[in-house]
C-alpha cells in the first residue's frame, strides 16, 4: 500500500512536470546568447536536438504566465521580498518538455548545480524569479545593497520539508547567478551515482546516497555529473571517507573548524547515525588501500 502511494506520487509529480499543454511558439527559443540576461536551455526539448543549447529572452520569459509570491523565510536576503516569476511548470510546459524528462539541472557562475525531480517540483512548485519588489533584480540589489542574484535566482512560495532521512530533512535548492537549465531525467542523472555493491533497502549505504543527492551533489561531481564549486570529485570524498573517516565526518559537520577558509556550510543538524550513512556511501567510490581494511 505504502509503495504504491509512493508510485502514483511519483507518476503524478513526472506528469505535473512533463505535461506540457499547448507548446510554445518555436520563436521563444533563439540559438545564440544575445545578452547576459538570456536563460540558456539544454536536454529533453521539443525543439532542441541532443547536445543542442538555445537561450530565452528575459523579455520572453516575462511574457508568460507569472507566479506571484511574498517570502520571508529566505535565509540569504533580509526582510519581506514580494517575488514574481515562472513556476518550473510554467517553464516547462512553455519550452515543450518531453515527457520523459523528470529532472531539472540548474547551472550556476560559480558552477553551483542544483537538481529538482519532478515529484519535488510538484511538492513545493518552484519560481525561477524575474523580479523582487517590482525591480528586476540587479536593480533590486543595486536599491536595496543586498547581494545580487542576477540574472536568475530560484525561490518557492512557502517551503514545507516534504521528507527525512535519518537527521537530514528536505531542503530547499535556492541557486543564484543561475544561467542554464538542463532538462534531463532522474535515471542519467542519479544512476551513476548509485553506491558500489549491492546493499539492502535501509542499508547506510542507500540512505547516504539518497542525502549525497540532495546536498553534495550540488558542489561535488562524478564525471559530467554534480556541480564543481569546490573542486573536489566523488572519488576524492571517497578516499576522505575510507581513509580518514573522522575528518570527513567532522568535515561535513563543521568545514570552518578544520579550514577556517572553507565556502562550503556546516550541517550541524547531521548526528552520529547520519554522518556514519555519508561515511558508507561515499567509501563505496575508493578502493581499499594496498595493506589497509
Amino acid at each position: 500500500m505504502y509503495r504504491q502511494a509512493i508510485l502514483t506520487l511519483l507518476i503524478l509529480g513526472s506528469a505535473a512536470f512533463a505535461g506540457a499543454t499547448t507548446p510554445a511558439p518555436k520563436s521563444l527559443l533563439h540559438n545564440t546568447r544575445q545578452s547576459s540576461q538570456d536563460l540558456e536551455v539544454t536536454g529533453l526539448l521539443r525543439d532542441l536536438s541532443a547536445g543542442q543549447s538555445a537561450y530565452i529572452r528575459y523579455a520572453d520569459l516575462l511574457a508568460l504566465p507569472q507566479s506571484k509570491a511574498t517570502i520571508d523565510d529566505n535565509p540569504d536576503y533580509k526582510g519581506q521580498l514580494h517575488i514574481s516569476g515562472v513556476s518550473f511548470e510554467t517553464l516547462a510546459s512553455a519550452l515543450g518538455v518531453l515527457p520523459q524528462s523528470d529532472l531539472v539541472d540548474a547551472l550556476c557562475t560559480d558552477r553551483y548545480r542544483s537538481h529538482f525531480p519532478a515529484e519535488y517540483i510538484a511538492q513545493h512548485h518552484p519560481i525561477l524569479v524575474l523580479t523582487i519588489d517590482r525591480k528586476p533584480l540587479a536593480a533590486w540589489s543595486a536599491a536595496t545593497h543586498q547581494y545580487d542574484p542576477s540574472p536568475y535566482v530560484v525561490m518557492y512560495p512557502h517551503f514545507i520539508p516534504s521528507f527525512k532521512v535519518l537527521a537530514h530533512q528536505d531542503q530547499p535548492q535556492l541557486p543564484d547567478n543561475l544561467i542554464r537549465l538542463n532538462f534531463t531525467t532522474q535515471a542519467a542523472t542519479f544512476n551513476p551515482l548509485a553506491p558500489r555493491g549491492t546493499f539492502a533497502p535501509n542499508s547506510p549505504e542507500l540512505q547516504g546516497f539518497a542525502i549525497a543527492k540532495q546536498n553534495c551533489l550540488r558542489c561535488h561531481f562524478l564525471g559530467n555529473y554534480g556541480g564543481t564549486k569546490s573542486g573536489r570529485t566523488w572519488q576524492s570524498l571517497g578516499t576522505w571517507a575510507r581513509e580518514q573517516p573522522a575528518f570527513f565526518q567532522s568535515y561535513v559537520s563543521n568545514p570552518a573548524k578544520l579550514e577556517p577558509h572553507a565556502h562550503m556550510p556546516a550541517n550541524p543538524t547531521y548526528d552520529q547515525p547520519t554522518l556514519a550513512a555519508l561515511t558508507a556511501y561515499f567509501r563505496t567510490f575508493s578502493a581499499p588501500t594496498k595493506g589497509k581494511h
